[in-house]
């Protein structure tokens, strides 16, 4: 097949996605080697409301929430940073910390997915796919793509993984089939195998597949009322006396309200509070994203190692 003919045949499928509300991606030419490609459909393409963005083995999605599920807290004021924020404290589970999604997948998915939850309802989720190659063998190793459902419940933002790292190319490659992006499901796991951590102090675990990342500060434990120095006194009976006689009901302590934090004004898990007036966010993005990009670049010409990179990564992340 001619890469003309493949390019048709490419542009075909994507129309044929189109319509049928299915997982958006752009296959490159050449990728199935001139076999006619096939591309799956995943169980919530039939939900699927809009299409925020689709990249090459990548998308954002906005979709019904599945059927029995509780109302989201929906419209999110979240911003590209903080969202990259967010999905850069959730890590690979076991042995030396590794984060899941790459720089170049962070890069990609947080802007549109910042922009798709503030447009959710109620009753929508937003899922994404990205994909990127991991690993010592760089440029040489299978790209992989993970996905996953993004709601926000309880105050906290929920990550529920549905494919992770999941090595779709040479499958792709071999026989002209790319596998359905499947998001993460509340019901259960989509994939016995995905499993996702979470970067100490900016959330935890739910289930093995399941991460609740912190928008707002840990609940602090109530705060231990005093007890009277002396059980002699008795001038506590008082103040509903004098109240009484100027009419005015007696006043009652009460704990203070929890106040939602708004996540566009929180760029990092991190509950410490900022002194001074706060950064512009898009200049900030526009700085981190460079930085990264260049450090990136090190790393894949082999001018740093692998472990200069990820400790030179978490820095710049910090230094937000």
């Amino acid at each position: 097949m001619t890469t003309s003919k493949l390019r048709t045949a490419t542009a075909v499928a994507a129309l044929a996605l189109a319509g049928t509300g299915a997982a958006q991606v752009q296959i490159e030419p050449g990728a199935a080697a001139g076999r006619n490609i096939t591309i799956g459909r995943d169980s919530a393409a039939a939900r699927v409301v809009s299409v925020e963005y689709q990249g090459r083995y990548s998308n954002v999605r906005i979709e019904r929430s599945e059927p029995g599920a509780e109302p989201n807290q929906h419209p999110i004021a979240i911003d590209a940073v903080a969202m990259r924020s967010l999905l850069a404290s959730l890590q690979m589970p076991g042995g030396q910390p590794e984060p899941l999604l790459s720089a170049a997948e962070l890069d990609e998915i947080a802007p549109p997915l910042a922009s798709a939850l503030r447009k959710a309802t109620a009753d929508q989720d937003v899922t994404f796919a990205v994909s990127d190659r991991h690993g010592a063998l760089g440029p040489l190793a299978p790209r992989v793509v993970t996905t996953a459902r993004v709601f926000r419940r309880d105050g906290q933002m929920q990550v529920i993984a549905g494919l992770v790292r999941r090595d779709f190319e040479n499958q792709l490659h071999g026989t002209g089939y790319l596998i359905p992006f499947e998001p993460g499901a509340r019901a259960k796991a989509v994939d016995a195998n995905a499993r996702i951590a979470v970067e100490a102090g900016a959330g935890n675990n739910r289930r093995a597949d399941w991460a609740v990342l912190w928008l707002e500060a840990k609940p602090a434990a109530p705060a231990t009322v005093a007890a009277p120095a002396a059980p002699a006194t008795v001038a506590a009976p008082a103040a509903p006396t004098t109240a009484t006689a100027t009419g005015t009901a007696p006043t009652v302590s009460a704990p203070a309200a929890v106040v939602p934090v708004t996540p566009a004004s929180r760029t990092m898990p991190a509950p410490e509070a900022a002194t001074g007036a706060a950064p512009d966010a898009d200049a900030l993005y526009r700085n981190v994203s460079e930085r990264l990009k260049a450090l990136q670049k090190l790393r894949e010409s082999g001018v740093i190692s692998e472990q200069e990179y990820q400790e030179k990564r978490r820095q710049i992340l910090k230094d937000m």
